[in-house]
């Protein structure tokens, strides 16, 4: 009897030395918090999980700088934390990542001094991202239509929540302008609500069974000599021997929403933007050919009446004044890091 009570005595002994050393079993986890906090930005915590997020989002622009500046093909977990002439990859990373922190952090910064009472924690962030996938993961199983993926990815979670708290906050901030402060941004602003007019273009189509890109390039250089020499487009075509690859075409309006212009974003952009006597560089178009462009004539058409595009015009005014509140904020939110950050980042 003696030596059975001796016995459990000593088994319960040795499993509380057990858990006390620090190295066993009984110690579930030696994984950093994280939920803890290893930083601030505009006043606002940053917890551990979520500078990590984005601290994975800069690893490999933090292996390309360190590549090109200190020749590092990959960098390895020795490397993380050695010191390069005065910086390391784990602090380099981590200013990366609290920058791109900023935006998300301000938005959450003004809803707070707005009164609101969310959580924006990490926590409660990780925990409303499990339950929506929990949601999810059931209604997939009970052949519900689902919206979006069937489970977010913590990092797609983080930016779809705080599109939602950016939306409340421009909400919240909404301020139409005075008649008087639409009329001038009107005004000031003669580009918005311009009607487009036409365009007149020289288009060149090289097939490129009959031109490598060498002399795709040295047709255009030729022509653009004899432009500049007060050849016409005609003569200077002659002269670079592609007259017979040039048609002039005129695009209108009524031309813009045509799959020749809309499914070639480097001819839509010739449309929209090309100057008079300007000319675009040489343009792959797949294996078929190289093209470029010449505009001879733009022609603007009207603008639009101010009363007829007021509600419109109001729209564009309240969101460029809510985007330049946000960057005011952004440009002077103060970044502070803890100095455990750079021991707990991976």
């Amino acid at each position: 009897m003696q030596n059975t009570t001796f016995s459990r005595i000593f088994v319960g002994l040795m499993a509380m030395l057990l858990c006390i050393h620090p190295l066993v079993a009984c110690n579930t986890s030696h994984e950093p918090d994280p939920y803890q906090t290893v930083g601030e930005i505009a006043g606002q915590p940053v917890a551990l999980g979520e500078l990590q997020l984005f601290v994975d989002d800069v690893r490999q622009q933090t292996n390309s700088y360190f590549k090109k500046n200190y020749s590092l093909d990959a960098i390895t977990e020795e490397e993380w934390r050695k010191d390069f002439s005065g910086e390391s990859p784990v602090d380099y990373a981590i200013g990366l990542a609290m920058e791109e922190l900023v935006p998300y952090k301000v938005v959450e910064q003004k809803l707070v001094e707005l009164g609101s009472s969310e959580d924006f924690s990490y926590r409660a962030f990780v925990n409303r991202w499990q339950k929506e996938n929990e949601d999810r993961q059931q209604k997939e199983a009970s052949g519900e239509v689902i919206y979006g993926p069937v489970q977010y990815t913590e990092r797609v979670y983080y930016d779809y929540l705080n599109e939602s708290y950016q939306e409340e906050l421009a909400a919240q901030l909404r301020q139409g302008p005075t008649g008087e402060e639409l009329q001038a941004f009107y005004d000031d602003n003669p580009d918005l609500f311009q009607e487009f007019g036409s365009v007149t273009l020289q288009c060149v189509v090289l097939p490129q069974e009959d031109f490598s890109q060498e002399q795709g390039e040295e047709a255009r250089n030729i022509l653009l000599q004899a432009l500049e020499a007060g050849a016409t487009f005609a003569d200077a075509s002659v002269q670079a021997g592609i007259d017979e690859y040039t048609q002039e075409r005129t695009f209108t309006a009524e031309d813009l929403s045509s799959p020749d212009v809309r499914a070639f974003p480097d001819v839509e952009d010739a449309v929209y933007t090309l100057q008079p006597g300007d000319t675009t560089d040489l343009i792959q178009n797949g294996d078929l050919e190289w093209l470029f462009f010449y505009c001879e004539t733009r022609q603007e058409g009207g603008r639009t009446p101010f009363a007829e595009c007021r509600d419109a015009l109001e729209e564009i005014y309240v969101e460029q004044a809510f985007d330049m509140s946000l960057e005011q904020a952004q440009s002077s939110a103060q970044i502070i890091i803890y100095d455990q950050a750079r021991e707990l980042i991976d």
